[in-house]
């Protein structure tokens, strides 16, 4: 009776260090604007989260793209050289990975959209 217990505790200890370090690279912390500017100066790479404004810039066939992003009291300007995602537009929530330069401008790495509500509310039907 006291092996099987041990066996079930081994085994419970292993599960629990399974889940807890596969949800490690899920929940990956980032800051908003307010937050970072708060922060300021800002050293080394941060991800922020804000709301894209109006204001895209698109130039090299759409490869290089600067844009204002916001939340709900601060604002940055975004440098951004890569492929943008699909659903990227004005309104759409995104995190940018990257840092914030002297000038102000946050020059980012990689930019991460956030699906819009909307996507996740809609009830499935058959």
């Amino acid at each position: 009776m006291i092996r099987w217990g041990i066996a079930m505790a081994v085994v419970a200890a292993c599960v629990g260090y399974l889940v807890y370090s596969a949800s490690g690279g899920s929940s990956e912390y980032y800051l908003t604007v307010s937050e970072l500017r708060s922060h300021s100066p800002a050293t080394g790479d941060v991800r922020v989260a804000g709301v894209v404004q109006d204001d895209i810039q698109r130039s090299d066939g759409g490869l290089h793209v600067r844009f204002t992003e916001k939340d709900g009291t601060a604002s940055m300007l975004v440098d951004y050289t890569g492929t943008v995602p699909d659903i990227f537009r004005p309104g759409i929530t995104v995190v940018a990975d990257g840092r914030l330069g002297a000038d102000g401008v946050f020059h980012a790495r990689a930019l991460l959209a956030k699906c819009p509500s909307r996507f996740s509310t809609t009830p499935y039907t058959s």
